[in-house]
């Protein structure tokens, strides 16, 4: 036991150490990469990635996940039945018209907290998505795929890229086992793994974090967060998150079936959002940011993609 908890400690500490190196890196790239002109008029660029959750449910019970501790309604009633709802297939092609309008061609995938393959709408809603000139990155459990060949065969090469995670090995051979059968299974999709029940971030309404098991070092330290500005998350009700955590959408920037998604990325109150979050000792002002465990950094090939934007105060 106290060498599990001597090998926890020096993993923080490694931990830590590597994002206050990142930030330190982050800032002075940006001096680096800053322009005398912006490119756009826009005080915050189009996003870089879409999410519309076409439907509500997953057929997992996982612990690491926050549908796990949400009796809100959104994803499981006060009973714990599960709430299973789904995104009109108008709304849905409407949303993503718009986003091309806008000039987007980025990757879109069409899940939150919910396994994508279990709407039997999902081959003619990515289709749709690959004719708007946008490219598909799904995250799944694998379940209904394991079940399905024939799907698999369908999505091989419509999707660009397909996450799928892992739970159920015993051991390293098992793993290894089970990504060489998602390997083999697609031929032109590139396929990536997740080890959420191995190796768990803390996330809201998560098993962890309902049993205050969140990390020590990220609630002593205030990162600046730029996750808002990479992704414009959907919910399968039409309300727009900030981002990955704000599963219960307490900002309250829009809906997509009142308002534009024009109107809603390029608010007052998003921009004013993005801008508060972005710079040191800011999280506080926020009761989500206050509690939230993860890092927020901001992936490096962002940087060098919007050079004109200020993300460092």
């Amino acid at each position: 036991m106290k060498s599990k908890k001597k090998h926890q400690q020096l993993h923080s500490a490694i931990e830590e150490y590597l994002l206050i190196t990142y930030f330190w890196i982050m800032k002075r790239m940006w001096k680096i990469l800053e322009k005398k002109e912006r490119k756009s008029q826009r005080e915050i660029p189009i996003w870089a990635r879409m999410g519309i959750e076409i439907h509500s449910d997953c057929n997992r019970e996982c612990s690491f996940c926050p549908r796990y501790g949400d009796n809100t309604g959104i994803r499981k009633d006060p009973n714990g039945k599960h709430v299973r709802k789904t995104m009109p297939i108008e709304k849905i092609f409407d949303v993503m018209g718009q986003a091309e309008k806008l000039g987007f061609k980025g990757m879109i995938g069409f899940h939150r907290l919910s396994e994508p393959f279990l709407d039997k709408r999902y081959t003619e809603i990515a289709a749709y998505a690959k004719q708007k000139g946008m490219k598909v990155y799904e995250n799944s459990n694998g379940d209904v795929l394991r079940k399905n060949p024939d799907l698999i065969a369908e999505l091989d090469g419509l999707l660009d890229e397909i996450k799928i995670g892992l739970y159920d090995y015993k051991n390293k051979e098992g793993k290894k086992e089970q990504m060489k059968f998602w390997k083999n299974s697609f031929k032109k999709t590139n396929v990536t793994f997740s080890f959420a029940a191995e190796f768990p971030w803390v996330r809201k309404d998560s098993k962890l974090d309902l049993d205050g098991k969140g990390s020590i070092f990220f609630k002593r330290r205030n990162y600046p967060c730029h996750w808002p500005i990479i992704g414009l998350l959907i919910r399968y009700d039409g309300e727009v998150q900030l981002c990955c955590e704000d599963n219960q959408c307490d900002f309250s920037l829009g809906n997509v079936f009142d308002l534009s998604i024009e109107e809603i990325w390029w608010s007052q109150k998003h921009i004013d959002i993005i801008n508060v979050l972005k710079s040191s000792d800011s999280r506080n002002k926020y009761p989500l940011c206050k509690d939230c465990k993860l890092h927020g950094a901001l992936p490096i090939g962002y940087i060098v993609q919007y050079p004109e934007i200020d993300y460092f105060r």
